[in-house]
């Protein structure tokens, strides 16, 4: 089942936290501008659904722990963006090579500071953070599939192993495709780009 939770009135970082054990891997959008909406993904996250647990009743579903490990994709929107700051580490998280891009903004009174990150989906071997900056008027949503999170208590050793062996091994590629293959163009493709026979 479909879970969407509107995290607007609470504090980002403190609903979508990473485990200690287990890195979270996000998927990321690089837009030319980022205001408005953006969007981008999670798997393997702690979500804190302490304070929302009426969002969850009033969706059908019962839940009696306070937090949800969400193995799967979870979708976070953010609606009201005005900038942000991504840091990229490649190899060690403290000691690796640090590199940036911003999206320009000022902040204002009343806006909202978003933060996460993980290893990073299309890289191997970096980890990136993420700060967004969305306006006081702003609205945040998680949303993902109940069958692929399971409950957690953070304090109890068996329930964090537990969630643990369900975490995703996300794996990256080094692999070409397809389309970088000389040979597959010349048998699929015609001598523009228009593909001459299937598969």
């Amino acid at each position: 089942m479909r879970l969407t939770l509107d995290i607007s009135k609470e504090e980002f970082d403190s609903i979508v936290g990473a485990d200690m054990e287990v890195t979270s891997t996000i998927f990321l959008d690089f837009p030319s501008d980022i205001r408005g909406v953006y969007e981008f993904e999670l798997i393997n996250s702690v979500v804190n659904i302490y304070d929302l647990k009426d969002q969850v009743k009033q969706q059908g579903i019962q839940i009696e722990d306070d937090s949800l490990f969400v193995f799967g994709k979870m979708k976070v929107r953010i609606e009201g963006v005005k900038g942000a700051d991504f840091k990229f580490v490649e190899g060690d998280f403290h000691t690796g090579r640090n590199q940036y891009h911003t999206w320009p903004y000022t902040l204002n009174k009343g806006d909202v500071v978003c933060m996460c990150g993980g290893d990073l989906s299309f890289l191997s071997g970096y980890y990136a953070s993420a700060i967004i900056v969305a306006e006081a008027k702003h609205k945040i949503t998680l949303t993902f599939d109940t069958d692929e999170a399971v409950p957690i208590d953070i304090f109890n050793s068996d329930s964090v192993k537990k969630a643990h062996l369900k975490a995703m091994k996300y794996e990256h590629t080094s692999h070409s495709g397809k389309l970088f293959n000389r040979n597959f163009i010349q048998d699929y493709l015609a001598s523009g780009r228009r593909v001459i026979r299937s598969e």
